[in-house]
């Protein structure tokens, strides 16, 4: 297990400063794309859809090693 660490980009830098453990790097943007799409619920709900958000997967060195962006998590249908 590793602990990755799953900062919020939204305007601003927002650390996460505990992190989580996860299997492997996968495990990790499956939690960041389901974080994303709950912020993104609760955004709604306010009447705001946050598309320019991302969350920033970093390892304990405090490397990124990927993003996942608000706007790929969802599917927008519609015309």
């Amino acid at each position: 297990m590793e602990r990755y660490f799953l900062h919020l980009v939204d305007g601003k830098f927002i650390r996460d400063d505990e992190g989580q453990e996860f299997e492997c790097l996968e495990a990790a943007k499956a939690e960041a794309v389901a974080s994303a799409r709950s912020l993104m619920r609760d955004a709604i709900w306010h009447g705001r859809l946050p598309l320019n958000e991302s969350i920033q997967i970093a390892d304990a060195q405090g490397q990124v090693l990927d993003t996942v962006a608000f706007r790929d998590v969802i599917k927008i249908e519609g015309n």
